[in-house]
């Protein structure tokens, strides 16, 4: 589903404006990315939570050359379903 889909779907099912889903919508990255910095959790009711993980040093390897070097510690966004939507989707 894309971008243009989404928004007329939801506008749809929530009775709101195509104009106002969209603001929503492009609104919802800078919050989540704001929160995220924070170390605070993004919570989707009823769909799952986005949340900040922290990742070690590591050892990385180039596939194409054979190149070993070291990845630095990092923090990414990580994303984890709820039990419910799982649930819903596997049927």
């Amino acid at each position: 589903m894309k971008k243009d889909e989404l928004v007329t779907a939801l506008a749809e099912a929530s009775g709101e404006t195509k104009a106002s889903v969209t603001a929503v919508l492009g609104a919802m990255a800078g919050v989540s990315e704001s929160a995220l910095k924070d170390g605070k959790a993004v919570t989707l009711p009823g769909i799952g939570k986005i949340e900040a993980s922290e990742r070690a040093a590591r050892e990385v390897r180039n596939p194409q050359t054979g190149e070993k070097k070291m990845a630095e510690a990092h923090t990414a966004p990580k994303f984890k379903f709820s039990t419910t939507f799982k649930a819903a989707i596997k049927g």
